[in-house]
């Protein structure tokens, strides 16, 4: 493990936060991550479509505590930089989550499997959205990771993610997301 400068460790404890905050959809917890006002926060979700602002994030997480359940990810930091008063973190993992309950609230026969296996950029800055120099996530983008075992195109086998371990990459291994301490 690297020697972390106190922002490093502040960016990942934000990361950790936030992926935490996924598990049990806890919707307090994902606000204290992000930048406050309407016009700051910034998300492609997992989902395909846009969030604009931390509001209409926590409508789909109410959208989705109705209806889903969210186990905690398996998560492993591939890159964090920090610049300044800008940070990025990129990672990948799997995120268990199953359908329990339909639209209308009404419980499922069984519960439907729905994991996601991903990757994610988050973009931090030095201003919590209101100009105070707190570290806050401004933009999330999340897509869709390729099955383990899939050979890249024009890359060879060896360089799929069952090969180079989760959050590998050719030059050092993932750092796991380490939920000790999380939303505290």
């Amino acid at each position: 493990m690297p020697t972390l400068t106190a922002d490093e460790e502040q960016i990942l404890r934000l990361h950790r936060d936030w992926y935490f905050a996924n598990f049990q959809i806890n919707i307090p917890l994902m606000r204290t991550v992000f930048a406050k006002g309407d016009d700051t926060f910034l998300m492609f979700n997992l989902n395909d479509h846009p969030y604009f602002g931390v509001d209409e994030l926590a409508a789909l997480w109410s959208h989705y505590a109705a209806t889903d359940e969210w186990g905690l990810c398996e998560d492993y930091v591939m890159r964090l930089d920090v610049c300044g008063d800008m940070a990025y973190v990129v990672s990948e993992g799997d995120f268990p989550a199953w359908r329990v309950r339909d639209r209308e609230g009404n419980q499922l026969p069984e519960r439907e499997d729905r994991p996601a296996y991903y990757r994610s950029t988050e973009i931090y800055k030095r201003d919590d959205g209101t100009g105070a120099p707190e570290w806050r996530m401004w933009h999330f983008h999340c897509s869709t990771r390729p099955a383990d075992d899939e050979a890249p195109p024009s890359k060879t086998r060896e360089e799929a993610t069952d090969r180079r371990g989760l959050g590998g990459t050719p030059y050092s291994r993932g750092l796991r997301t380490d939920y000790t301490g999380a939303g505290q």
